[in-house]
């Protein structure tokens, strides 16, 4: 009995082993479709064999209770050199100059509780549920930039630079 229950132990192992020695197998993908290997395509790209999506350009609401109500908001700079982060009161429709540096930040809006339609952005309520502001960046010699910081998610479509790092604190009340 104990050789029986040895033997079944034994094939047991051996038919383990050889399942975890099987190959992966790819699926098939149908003619033409565009190779899944390779990962992601870099920030900004379409994925391959996909075609530029046309970018939809949706008018900025601001509710007439948030113009009311919110009158600034409060940008951290960070420089990227020695570490040091610095925040800043901007008025919305004003600009700062970053201090050691060729850039200028222009608040265009700020929207407490930030919502995407269809064909519009506007703010949700004037309660600071969702924290976002659109910021024209400029720098002399390249490309002016329109962005969107979310201070509730500081990494989607985080501002790029080689000098400087941006987030939004937050809004500041009237």
């Amino acid at each position: 009995m104990k050789r029986i229950i040895a033997a079944v132990l034994v094939a047991g192992l051996v038919v383990s082993f050889a399942a975890c020695k099987k190959k992966e197998e790819k699926p098939q993908l149908p003619p033409g479709h565009p190779s899944t290997e390779g990962g992601m395509p870099p920030q900004g790209m379409p994925p391959a064999g996909m075609p530029d999506m046309p970018k939809v350009d949706r008018k900025v609401i601001v509710p007439k209770e948030v113009a009311a109500k919110w009158k600034s908001v409060k940008l951290a700079v960070e420089d990227k050199t020695t570490k040091a982060t610095k925040e800043y009161t901007v008025s919305v429709g004003s600009a700062l100059e970053v201090p050691g540096t060729k850039i200028k930040l222009t608040v265009l809006a700020f929207l407490p509780d930030f919502k995407m339609g269809e064909k519009d952005i506007t703010s949700a309520s004037d309660k600071p549920n969702n924290p976002a502001a659109q910021v024209l960046i400029q720098e002399s010699g390249k490309p002016d930039q329109k962005i969107w910081l979310y201070s509730m998610h500081p990494g989607i479509h985080a501002f790029q630079h080689e000098k400087i790092g941006l987030m939004l604190s937050g809004g500041v009340s009237k």
